[in-house]
């Protein structure tokens, strides 16, 4: 068991590394008023405490002007990786100045002179960024200050460590202006009160609605869509979410002609939390899964007012049903039926960033086209019904036929030395029986999941974005066994235990792959696994564990009996060829035989819940 908790471990972490390809292009900093990584857009920043800091000299708690230089040091605190690129600026802290403007200059320090370079110029100062993408645990750097008093600053840095993982405007201690004797309290943002709410009570006649769950009012609704025409050339839509509460957030309504993201019109309510307001934008969803904004995203939009308040993102706005807009040729509200989408994710200054794919991030879909000029009153998802038939397939094949098969392989070879099936003995029978339901299922469900896909899948950040390498893998592995099922080795040849020990490998490989790949896929949304029955299917594969760990120290038990009962079988064999003398009976028969049942049951359960569950979500 330990040799393939070992294998596990060494298979993830080499698929870890390949799917994580390290592309310097990807990270270069920064935008020089947001602090954001160039050509990382689409992905959101860290939301964990930093574990790279910026260290100001203990000594210096006030800047003067025309005196000693600052030293500044950013440092990797108790890790062991470093970041690859950086940002460093420093800015004034008063809210009610200019808090974007960089103040100051930088210079690295031995050993590492040319490390970074001024970016950003400004009338006061600039910004430090990198200028090479080798791994860095510790930049020294000292900051001069600029001619003039300039009110209280503190450093702001971004830590990029890859195209997926940096931090952003990280704050220092602060330095003080000795000539402001006013403490550095920030301004209290002002936060609009919430519009008007939705009214419900016309839905499905004076207007149409989309709601998540069915019939709830508005303050109970997860998700709401509604949408009004006013006259022959306007229309009024409105939306609200609940989010987490949250600064940055956005909510998003899609028309799209399938239940699928992609070369759809999305309508955005935007919060920004540097602005304080909620807006409306327009934007397409592409068919490569990214959404690009309208070059004019107000386009045909007459009206419109939004708020956030205690978590519930609000939008309402009118806009015209054809406007003049080339991007909007091909989008007339009225022009046909669609698939109504809604989503949520974070947004960064008021730009959308990638939407999750797990249960409660995923968009939901309406089941059926809708028509616009109707007044709907719709609820429910889409279903996604050859996901949940390749997770069924999936479940069944290793939650109930591969571990089966696994154990009687292992510790049922000697169990009935004296019967057999078809001429064939119990385990193998059995074993082989697992062995190809297995195969069946998984190629099933992997056909399945591509025609699903239309192809490969891409995700943008692990451990999703493992999912499809080790589905690959697997599917791989479990083509080889069959293979070497069928060419393997008289039991009296010398290579016999080679080819036994391949055979081993290639299952121990796929098993424990593929237990790493269902709890990554039962977070996929499209399955809509309820949380609950992750707990269940973990329990089941640490009972799955025991039983093998129970069986292994009950074969070292009575290992000595055994092979003294089967040296004395052989020596009586040899003192009398011509009669036939049955095998003996393994020690400890009965336990390993109330384990074994005690394992199907608890296998059968299992997977009938999780089948089920899958099934009816």
């Amino acid at each position: 068991m330990w040799d393939r908790i070992s294998v596990l471990v060494s298979a993830v972490l080499v698929t870890w590394c390949s799917v994580e390809g390290f592309n310097p292009d990807n990270i270069q900093c920064c935008n020089c008023i947001s602090m954001f990584p160039d050509g990382v857009s689409n992905v959101k920043p860290q939301v964990m405490p930093s574990p790279f800091i910026i260290h100001v000299a203990k000594s210096a708690r006030f800047y003067t002007i025309n005196a000693e230089d600052i030293n500044v040091n950013l440092t990797a605190d108790f890790v062991k990786r470093g970041f690859r690129s950086f940002m460093i600026q420093a800015r004034r802290i008063d809210q009610s100045s200019n808090t974007i403007e960089p103040i100051g200059r930088f210079e690295a320090l031995e050993p590492n002179p040319v490390l970074a370079v001024e970016d950003c110029p400004g009338k006061y100062g600039a910004a430090f960024v990198s200028s090479d993408f080798s791994e860095k645990t510790n930049v020294r750097l000292v900051w001069k200050p600029p001619t003039t008093f300039q009110g209280h600053i503190e450093f702001r840095a971004t830590f990029v460590q890859d195209e997926n993982t940096f931090w952003v405007k990280e704050k220092s201690a602060p330095l003080y202006d000795p000539q402001d004797i006013t403490p550095p309290t920030p301004l209290q943002k002002y936060i609009p009160a919430p519009i008007a709410g939705i009214d419900v009570s016309d839905c499905g006649t004076r207007k149409g609605c989309y709601r998540i769950p069915g019939d709830c009012r508005e303050v109970e609704c997860e998700y709401i869509a509604t949408w009004k025409r006013l006259s022959d050339r306007t229309m009024q839509f409105e939306l609200s979410a609940m989010t987490d509460g949250f600064n940055d957030r956005f909510f998003a309504l899609a028309l799209s002609e399938d239940i699928y993201c992609g070369d759809d019109l999305v309508f955005e309510c935007v919060h920004n939390s540097s602005s304080g307001k909620v807006s409306v934008y327009q934007s397409k969803n592409l068919p490569e899964n990214r959404n690009d904004r309208l070059n004019n995203p107000t386009a045909g939009i007459i009206t419109q007012e939004g708020s956030y308040n205690d978590g519930r993102l609000r939008c309402r706005f009118v806009r015209e049903i054809n406007p003049n807009n080339e991007e909007l040729n091909d989008w007339g509200l009225l022009s046909r039926p669609f698939h109504l989408l809604m989503g949520r994710g974070y947004s960064s200054l008021g730009n959308l960033l990638t939407h999750g794919i797990n249960v409660g991030h995923l968009p939901v879909s309406s089941p059926n086209e809708v028509s616009l000029d109707v007044g709907a009153d719709i609820s429910g998802r889409a279903r996604f019904h050859l996901v949940k038939a390749h997770a069924c397939l999936m479940f069944i094949a290793w939650i109930f036929f591969a571990p089966i098969g696994l154990i009687w392989m292992k510790y049922y070879t000697t169990m009935w030395p004296n019967s057999r099936f078809l001429g064939q003995k119990y385990w193998l029978v059995t074993h082989f029986n697992c062995t190809v339901w297995v195969v069946i299922l998984v190629v099933i469900a992997v056909i399945l999941i591509f025609i699903e896909a239309g192809g490969w899948s891409e995700f943008p950040e692990l451990p999703a974005k493992a999912h499809p390498i080790l589905g690959i893998i697997v599917f791989i592995c479990i083509l080889v066994i069959p293979i070497l099922f069928l060419i393997r080795c008289p039991e009296d040849h010398a290579c016999r235990p080679v080819g036994n020990w391949f055979y081993w490998l290639f299952w121990t490989i796929a098993f424990c792959l593929a237990v790493v790949n269902i709890f990554i896929g039962m977070e996929f949304g499209k399955a809509m696994v309820p949380w609950w029955l992750t707990w269940i299917v973990c329990i089941f594969f640490l009972f799955n564990f025991v039983c093998e760990i129970i069986l292994e120290v009950h074969q070292c038990c009575t290992h000595k009996k055994n092979k003294e009962r089967r040296k004395k079988w052989e020596l009586q064999k040899k003192e009398n060829p011509n009669i036939h003398i049955p095998e003996p009976w393994p020690a400890g028969r009965n336990f390993k035989r109330n384990v074994l049942y005690t394992h199907f049951i608890v296998c059968l359960i299992v997977v009938l819940i999780a089948v089920i569950t899958v099934a009816v979500s």
